[in-house]
């Protein structure tokens, strides 16, 4: 018996062995891909860890002693002088406080090596004990040997790691440990006990089949891979590789020549900036649509200079002294020599030791240093007056005005390539029919591509293929893609009707930070905000920005200064109502005369019920109270489909704006709250990227249009109701 006895021991000796080199495996590649120099306090701490776990010391005993190597670890690591000597302990004590708040402000990247090894031993820690319950508990250790093969694999793929011999020795180790452990799952469960079971028996011949499969592994001739390696196409995820067939990421970006392809999303900050109200950046202009992408026209020649504080010599727009002037500021984190710009812009400060230059061919502002140079600016403030556009004067324009007889200017803003497809052009005509003046046409074109459920994706869109047309695949074939698609493709149909219109680049917004103080607030701008988008002229404004990009809205004011028709009193009078002579009440009957209705009746009849049921009411009542507690509490999973129903029904005017409310507020419920400060817009992207949709951002658009009087018709309503309700249903889970 002391012989099965000790044969027990040993096997499970080797169980917790193989456990403690799976786990060993996670520590090598530590060496090559960090700055870590020594592992062998982190090695001795799992042995030590396994070894209390096997022999179940009371977890008083085994705290105290991983927490006295931790400490031992640590001053042997960084700390000179002699352990007993606790002046070092102070020194932790303040560097661990002072990580400790930086932990919870998030500043990750400055914490400091100390405190970074202080986690990777508690993380071992809590590692160890996930070992021991697998293997003693579970018995099962597959899910750990899954991981273990994915680090191991993915390590080798993306970093300088060689994992070759890495993986033979976890394949060997794990299905060692995964045979042990299926054969204690035998043992326990069928109760095989003394002769009716020898480990030895079993664990030779897992022993032979893997040492045979492993050489023949070895020894067999390898066959060529069937599909090309993927790995470089995913690397270009994180490189940002350029190219047609590779994968970009978002940002800003001067060469605009070849667009399509899939991008990738990019956080890197460009710029922060303390804003009054939110607004798009405006960087430059593009006019040559050439088929496959955008380029200019002419050459840039040298700009027009103006200092800082001055006036702009270029308007936008006509300035509009009504206005109130604004200021806000833009703090640079990734260095350009162009300013970015809101619409109205009058000045630039902020280059006092040297000077701005306006390009009029792009319309871009350069910083330049004294002796002309491009300077990249830390920080820069701006004035501007928010543009207001007038209906009337958009809805007049037309081709007979003075401004468009202007040849150069005409062909300069209505070029297209030769090449575009008849049926671009057919289109454009075919979305506008009905439409009298350029403005109603312009608007027809920007709302086409939300009305026919075009979809905005970034990952799959496809490069135009060698003499296809990037607007024609677009619009007939794809239905599907970024900015520049529903941007480039408007331009070129409202140009196609004889409009003058361009291709704008710059920022969105950006993404709502906190309330600077109570008239500023700040918003981060990422390569994740870079923008295209259309401006039109209209002769008797100018240019006038459009935003097609389905879930983008750009904050635009306009002038409601139409002329409108007052309707004609009707002076016909109207023919007198004959007043109907009220009926004369009947009398009051005798109740004692029978057969009419007696309160006195009624009242004791209702004492009688609760006298003679009071504890069924009482249960009754009770039950009705923690019915409607539940309720309460549950309303988030039950409330959408009631909302649903009853907004199904609704046909009122205002039923969008009521559904949006109550959508906010069931978000709300679900832990989805509108932070103070934060805005509509900025809040509908939270919920988008938390939701992994462009829905909410849709619905907010609807809803500030119907905001500013645009009455959404009944087949928008059904359109937005849908979205509306996929979005509500998804606060049920």
């Amino acid at each position: 018996m002391r012989g099965k006895a000790s044969a027990n021991v040993l096997y499970s000796i080797l169980i917790y062995l193989f456990g403690f080199l799976l786990l060993w495996e996670w520590l090598k590649p530590l060496k090559v891909v960090t700055n870590t120099g020594d592992l062998t306090f982190f090695i001795l701490f799992i042995a030590l860890s396994l070894t209390f776990s096997y022999f179940r010391v009371h977890y008083l005993l085994s705290g105290t002693v991983k927490t006295v190597l931790i400490l031992v670890s640590l001053h042997a690591l960084y700390f000179e002088g002699s352990l007993f000597d606790l002046s070092w302990v102070k020194v932790f004590i303040e560097d661990l406080l002072h990580n400790a708040g930086l932990t919870i402000g998030r500043d990750w990247s400055n914490l400091s090596f100390i405190y970074r090894s202080l986690l990777f031993f508690i993380l071992l820690w809590l590692m160890t004990y996930l070992i021991y319950y697998w293997l003693s508990v579970r018995k099962a250790i597959l899910l750990f040997y899954v991981m273990t093969v994915t680090y191991i694999s993915v390590m080798d793929t993306f970093t300088e790691y060689e994992g070759d011999a890495a993986i033979i020795r976890v394949v060997i180790f794990g299905f060692m440990l995964m045979g042990l452990l299926a054969l204690e799952r035998l043992i326990q469960g069928e109760k095989l006990l003394g002769a009716r079971m020898s480990r030895h028996r079993w664990i030779v011949p897992l022993t032979v089949m893997l040492g045979v499969s492993s050489i023949v592994a070895f020894a067999a001739p390898k066959a060529d891979p069937l599909w090309p390696d993927p790995v470089p196409y995913i690397k270009s995820f994180a490189e940002g590789s350029g190219g047609l067939s590779g994968v970009n990421k978002l940002g800003y970006d001067t060469d605009d020549s070849q667009l399509g392809g899939p991008f990738i999303g990019d956080p890197t900050v460009v710029f922060t900036a303390e804003v009054t109200r939110e607004h798009y950046w405006r960087i430059e202009t593009k006019d040559l649509y050439t088929g496959k992408g955008w380029e200019q026209s002419m050459e840039e020649e040298s700009g027009v200079p103006f200092n800082s504080d001055e006036d702009l010599p270029f308007a936008l727009t006509p300035k509009n002294e009504e206005r109130e002037l604004q200021t806000e500021k833009v703090m640079v984190e990734k260095g350009y020599s162009h300013v970015v710009y809101p619409y109205g812009i009058e000045k630039v400060m902020g280059n006092d030791g040297g000077s701005f230059e306006f390009m009029p061919v792009n319309e871009k502002i350069r910083s330049l240093d004294e002796s002309g140079d491009p300077v990249k600016l830390e920080e820069y403030a701006l004035s501007y007056r928010s543009p207001s556009y007038s209906q009337k004067g958009m809805r007049a324009a037309n081709a007979e005005q003075e401004a468009m007889q202007v040849p150069e200017f005409v062909d300069r803003y209505t070029q297209i390539p030769s090449s575009t497809p008849q049926r671009v052009k057919d289109l454009a005509v075919e979305i506008t029919q009905g439409e009298e003046d350029w403005y109603e046409k312009v608007r027809a074109i920007e709302g086409y591509f939300e009305k026919e459920a075009f979809v905005y994706d970034q990952f799959d869109v496809p490069v135009p293929e060698e003499g296809q047309d990037y607007v024609d695949q677009f619009l007939f074939e794809t239905q599907r893609g970024y900015c520049d698609n529903f941007s480039t493709s408007m331009v070129v149909m409202v140009r196609s009707l004889g409009i003058p219109a361009r291709w704008v680049k710059g920022y969105t917004e950006g993404e709502y930070t906190r309330q600077a103080d109570t008239q500023y607030r700040l918003y981060e701008v990422s390569n994740n905000n870079a923008h295209s988008w259309v401006e039109v002229f209209f002769p008797e404004v100018g240019w006038v920005p459009f935003e097609p990009t389905v879930g983008f809205s750009n904050n635009i004011a306009y002038e409601y200064d139409l002329d409108l028709e007052e309707p004609e009193e009707d002076q016909t009078p109207l023919p007198e109502k004959e007043e109907t002579p009220k009926k004369p009440l009947a009398p009051q009957e005798d109740e004692a005369a029978g057969g009419g209705f007696s309160f006195k009746d009624f009242w004791e009849g209702l004492k009688t019920f609760f006298v003679e049921n009071w504890g069924k009411l009482l249960i009754g009542f009770l039950l009705l109270i923690f019915a409607s507690v539940m309720a309460y509490i549950f309303r988030r999973r039950w409330l959408p489909y009631y909302l649903i129903f009853y907004f199904r029904r609704r046909r009122s005017e205002d039923v969008y704006s009521e559904a949006y409310i109550s959508l906010v507020k069931q978000l709300g419920r679900y832990g989805l709250k509108m932070q103070d400060g934060q805005t509509l817009r900025g809040f509908s992207r939270y919920i988008d990227s938390f939701f992994g949709t462009y829905e909410m951002t849709s619905l907010t658009n609807r809803y500030e249009r119907t905001l500013y009087g645009h009455k959404p018709d009944q087949e928008d309503w059904v359109k937005m109701r849908e979205l509306w309700e996929n979005l509500i249903k998804r606060t049920t889970g």
